[in-house]
């Protein structure tokens, strides 16, 4: 078996030799010979070669051999994420003329994490499902052809393929935006602290496989709690009535709760203690919290549980009561710091705006024309919270009667915040430099075919124990080194050796150098 091999020597050059893989029947074992035909250009990827002859990749000389290196490694592992989810599928179907330029943006996406402005110098050296160079000009183009009515029939579609993966958890976040003509950027809360005004991102997130399936864009200004009643029409409009929705305390109130009821979802939400059931609920099971026959475990966890069948404007629903002492101990050790915190800052003049209903709650402030400020702790609301929140937890679910059951499928929301966190960091999507609507809508759909394809790679890592030693970014940036080459007039592809690890990440996502997927167009 032939192929390339890239040796870099401590000045910095790299000389490619050409491997000649065979058997040595005598000591019964592979052995390979090797011969040095040239250098490797540390910028344009081109073989300079030895010989007269050259290698080259310009194809206007007829003069010469012409030789292509792409970079192939990262895209092994993501056509088989491709491959293994169907959404290349999901996508030709409405997208029947964009779907590989969309899936090569992903693709840049989750490999480098950076700005799309960067795709077409990327394009031209990487291995990609559009084959061709992707010209800024045609990147622009596209996100204005992601249509929100294309989008809708992706929705629908992708969560066809998905709606038997068991809960779906569902979540907000804000985005961060430099642009001043974007309908949906408002000035509110900001969830990364930024002093920018947002664009808030709704996602619903299979708990089974983790996969992200459907998400709206909201203004930045929409509360948590009044986004329900809009969502559960479009939960409709894709076909989706069956789910179970899971979601944390942002999303309780009366009217979502009966909104919930109203659309016959099934669901599980938390409640904060700003509302009376759920202080109710802690006084009532304060007392003989503790008895063993409360006990729960989760995983590592050991806990207690009370559950109780309630009526909720005539329907039934349970009521499921949490204790954790060990948890209660390390949010007091959080709160306390916090408290303290909060007391410099207010003290020193140094006010933070997501601080305020902090200050509000929990301390008394004085300010005097002559004096220094007066900062006194209010040591009754900090009684109050500690009795009635810290280590408590309630879950309010008109399907899961099962206090293990409920708080299990409710802590496994968690994998929508790690899909917020990829998009944020890993994705290029902590600020949008997006300056219209449809560029913007675009670009989030871009950015979610990627979260997808990510979210697959890294579902494998975790389920394999990667996750405790590696993260995907490493194993991407290792990847990179395996190239392909193509030499004019050779049917056969070169591929560079692959290092020990690069054998190691094949094997972990079962992909080999040869061709193994005929993925739709590709």
């Amino acid at each position: 078996m032939a192929s390339y091999v890239y040796v870099k020597n401590p000045n910095g050059t790299t000389y490619v030799y050409q491997n000649e893989s065979y058997w040595d029947k005598a000591e019964q074992k592979t052995k390979h010979h090797r011969k040095c035909i040239g250098k490797l250009h540390p910028e344009t990827n081109e073989i300079i070669p030895n010989r007269k002859k050259p290698i080259t990749t310009d194809p206007n000389d007829s003069k010469t051999e012409h030789c292509t290196v792409l970079t192939t490694g990262p895209a092994l592992l993501l056509d088989k994420a491709v491959h293994e989810t169907g959404i290349d599928k999901t996508l030709r179907t409405s997208f029947p003329e964009d779907w590989d330029r969309i899936l090569t943006c992903a693709y840049y996406l989750a490999s480098e994490g950076t700005s799309l402005c960067h795709v077409e110098q990327w394009s031209a050296r990487n291995r990609h499902p559009f084959h061709s160079k992707l010209a800024d000009q045609r990147v622009s183009e596209l996100l204005r052809r992601i249509t929100p009515s294309a989008q809708q029939k992706f929705f629908g579609d992708w969560m066809a393929c998905n709606h038997n993966k068991g809960y779906f958890a569902l979540d907000i976040t804000s985005i961060s935006s430099y642009s001043e003509f974007i309908d949906y950027i408002r000035w509110s809360y900001n969830r990364d602290g930024e002093n920018l005004p947002q664009v808030n991102l709704l996602m619903v997130t299979s708990e089974e496989t983790h996969l992200p399936i459907y998400y709206r864009i909201l203004s930045g200004s929409i509360k948590d709690v009044t986004t329900i009643n809009e969502s559960l029409a479009n939960f409709k409009f894709l076909g989706s009535r069956s789910v179970h929705l899971v979601m944390d305390k942002g999303f309780y109130s009366e009217s979502n709760i009966d909104a919930l009821y109203g659309s016959h979802y099934r669901f599980s939400v938390g409640v904060p203690f700003t509302a009376s059931i759920a202080t109710d609920a802690v006084e009532e099971n304060r007392m003989g919290m503790d008895s063993h026959e409360h006990f729960i475990n989760i995983g590592e966890d050991d806990l207690y549980a009370v559950t109780k069948c309630i009526k909720w404007k005539g329907h039934r629903c349970y009521l499921h009561t949490y204790y954790d002492s060990l948890k209660a101990e390390l949010e007091n050790k959080k709160f306390t710091h916090k408290l303290l915190q909060c007391h410099d800052e207010l003290t020193s003049h140094n006010e933070r705006p997501e601080n305020q209903v902090f200050y509000d709650k929990y301390f008394f402030i004085r300010d005097f024309p002559k004096r220094e400020r007066k900062v006194q702790y209010n040591e009754e609301a900090i009684r109050r919270h500690k009795q009635n929140h810290i280590g408590w937890l309630v879950i309010i679910s008109n399907k899961t009667k099962d206090a293990t059951e409920a708080l299990r499928s409710y802590r496994q929301k968690d994998a929508i915040e790690k899909g917020f966190d990829d998009l944020k960091n890993d994705l290029d999507m902590k600020r949008l430099r997006i300056h219209s609507n449809s560029a913007m809508e675009g670009r989030i759909f871009i950015q979610f075919v990627a979260l997808i394809l990510t979210t697959y790679l890294r579902g494998i890592m975790e389920k394999q124990g990667w996750d405790r030693s590696h993260n995907l970014q490493e194993i991407m940036s290792e990847m990179k080194s395996l190239k392909e080459i193509s030499v004019e007039g050779k049917r056969k592809k070169l591929v560079t050796t692959p290092t020990k690890f690069q054998r190691q990440i094949m094997e972990l996502y079962q992909v080999t150098l040869c061709p193994v997927y005929n993925l739709s167009g590709f």
